[in-house]
């Protein structure tokens, strides 16, 4: 994982420039990979947990920073060719100088974060290099790199054994998270009264629980200055006078705009780009200078660097989106106002603090975004990311933009330009009135998981990702069938969570049916066509709002689909009866029927895009008007636009 630029640029702290103008002749590639990533960030059920384990992890591969991260660790004569993602690659110039970088960078590891196993692989390589474990030397650094996967997925099949630290005292209390020993106690949240003296009964954690919360408070305070700089609500008071709210990001699933009562739910999505170790590779070749051993590694990490902007990009895009959507009237509680069948979302607000937006970034590292919200947005928000990564570069103009800075610079390496042939090396995206644009900006696979509030968050993310792979699956099947298939975004979900082979197993029964019963993973286009064509108020399901024909859709056509079942004398018997065809989207299949059904009381269309269009850089809103105007309104003041760069 790596931070993001913004969330460097936002502490103003001191780097220490060490990087060689060209990488040595000679010395020795040290390669180290985090294990057991996912498991650590989504071990706990609090938003907090895995917000401050992600940012922990980003710290300790962020070379960068002499404060939170591990700068104080690398040498002056080191070349840093990969700090992100849980990994690390650096080269040192002699065997004494990499097991020393190693011993003091896994000590660290171990002391800051010990759930988490480094996997390390030594590759002396150039005329000079000695021997190191019986392996030969390489003769040069990008044989070396080239030769370091292999290395480490040995080093992975030959792992030490673990082990769990021995305090030296009794246990008397385990951590609420871990099950490790307690070893403090977090007072942020109350989880209840004692019985008998009736005072408050705090969390017991381990340090190294407690450790990670802390950093999750520092992250959550950068990031949501960063990404909410300006956005407030306004309202007029009774006596006429503007009351402004700001806004937040909640640290707790409670506060996703849940509606007490009701059974809640939170989705995780996650977002991975498509074909991400071809572009590198591919840019790796073309931006390289033969001559100079180890300068594609240079530049693939300059690019890595733009995809990590554009990821962070993504995530700030969609928190203002849904900021600019908020809406106050006097005297009730704030809500983003939408159509479609989940109802009313509410937000989260205990006067006089901020509001609480109904979405949040856990991890927003490298071409990974995972993000976690009020199921009922999930999939207006997946629409709104697509729509972002699609926009036309040439529109947007602003070269700050993480969107632009990526396309221009996949253009330049790939022997494009402004004025040069973009479809010859970019895709093309055909908007919905028919216009055409090409881009370089890549495809992404989106994932979905529902899952109820209090549910591990392990669970969703296993499941998203487990969809998200799906997807981008099946879209590499499609490619090759149909190169253009390649140009294509795609989109899965689950609104299951009994474990991840039995949702894949049970997806893939229906695929294989003689009458398909899903039609996920659908393509980006498809997922847009969906959404317009099964759920929106005009023409959808419950466009008509009888209640009568969505008990007809549940208890008698879909169970009849899920046999495999032809409908037609069913859907004649129903319009006999109603005297009138049955009202049913033109073009229907029984697989998208039965998907639209199993997410229509779980959708919202809030008009992201009318809040804040993802094409063009959002303009500053106008202020609010006093009298005269509106008594309730929304989106942000005094804010600058934010439709431009990566920060």
């Amino acid at each position: 994982m790596t931070q993001a630029p913004e969330h460097r640029s936002a502490r103003a702290l001191p780097t220490r420039t060490r990087t060689p103008d060209a990488p040595p002749d000679s010395g020795v590639l040290v390669g180290v990979d985090l294990r057991g990533i996912q498991a650590y960030v989504y071990s706990g059920r609090r938003i907090l947990d895995a917000v401050g384990r992600a940012a922990l992890v980003a710290e300790l591969t962020d070379t960068s920073d002499p404060v939170h991260g591990i700068a104080d660790l690398v040498p002056d004569d080191c070349l840093v060719l990969r700090d992100a993602g849980g990994a690390l690659t650096v080269v040192l110039p002699d065997p004494a100088a990499a097991r020393d970088f190693t011993g003091r960078y896994t000590r660290r590891l171990r002391d800051r974060a010990g759930g988490l196993t480094p996997v390390v692989a030594f590759l002396p390589y150039g005329p000079r290099a000695e021997s190191a474990a019986g392996e030969p030397s390489l003769p040069d650094l990008d044989t070396a790199l080239a030769e370091l996967p292999v290395r480490l997925r040995r080093a992975r099949r030959h792992m030490s054994a673990l082990h769990t630290p021995a305090h030296g005292y009794g246990i008397t209390a385990v951590c609420s998270v871990s099950g490790a020993p307690a070893e403090s106690v977090d007072s942020s949240r109350p989880l209840g009264e004692h019985t008998r003296t009736r005072e408050r009964v705090h969390e017991r954690v381990a340090a190294d629980v407690a450790r990670a919360r802390g950093v999750g408070r520092r992250w959550h305070r950068a990031h949501s200055d960063a990404w909410l700089a300006g956005a407030a609500v306004s309202v007029m008071s009774d006596t006429d006078t503007a009351e402004v709210h700001e806004l937040a990001l909640p640290m707790e699933v409670d506060r996703l705009g849940r509606d007490h009562g009701d059974v809640s739910r939170v989705a995780v999505v996650h977002v991975d780009v498509n074909g991400l170790g071809a572009i590198l590779g591919e840019y790796r070749e073309r931006a390289g200078d033969p001559d100079v051993p180890g300068s594609g590694a240079l530049a693939q990490r300059a690019l890595s660097t733009r995809i990590a902007g554009l990821t962070e990009g993504l995530a700030r895009a969609l928190v203002r989106a849904v900021a600019a959507a908020v809406r106050v009237e006097p005297g009730r509680r704030p809500v983003v106002p939408a159509v479609g069948g989940g109802g009313t979302l509410t937000l989260d607000h205990e006067p006089p603090g901020p509001i609480r937006l109904p979405v949040r970034p856990i991890v927003v590292a490298g071409d990974d975004l995972t993000v976690l919200c009020d199921a009922r947005l999930a999939l207006s928000m997946v629409r709104y990311a697509l729509e972002w990564l699609d926009a036309d570069p040439e529109l947007i103009g602003d070269p700050e933009d993480p969107r632009v800075a990526l396309h221009r610079a996949l253009a330049e390496e790939n022997g494009g330009g402004a004025t040069a042939n973009r479809a010859a090396w970019g895709r093309t995206v055909v908007a919905a009135d028919g216009r055409s644009h090409s881009t370089a900006v890549p495809t992404v696979g989106v994932g979905i998981a529902v899952q109820p509030v209090g549910a591990p968050l392990s669970l969703g993310y296993d499941l998203c990702e487990a969809m998200c792979r799906l997807a981008k699956e099946r879209r590499l099947a499609a490619a090759a069938a149909d190169p253009a298939a390649a140009q294509e975004h795609t989109v899965a979900w689950t609104t299951r969570f009994d474990g991840v082979d039995r949702v894949l197993s049970r997806v893939g029964l229906a695929l294989r049916a003689e009458r398909p019963r899903t039609a996920l993973p659908m393509t980006g286009t498809a997922f847009a066509r969906f959404l317009d064509r099964y759920l929106s108020v005009r023409g959808g399901l419950g466009a008509d709002g009888d209640t009568r024909h969505r008990g007809w859709l549940v208890s008698t056509l879909v169970p009849l689909l899920e046999s495999g079942a032809d409908p037609g004398a069913e859907l004649s018997r129903r319009a006999h009866v109603t005297g009138r065809p049955v009202a049913l989207p033109e073009g229907w299949t029984p697989g998208e029927l039965l998907d639209a059904v199993g997410v229509m009381d779980l959708y919202l269309d809030p008009g992201l895009s009318e809040a804040l269009d993802p094409r063009l850089p959002a303009p500053v809103p106008a202020p609010f008007q006093g009298a005269g105007g509106s008594r309730g309104s929304g989106g942000f003041d005094g804010a600058r636009p934010f439709g431009g760069g990566a920060g």
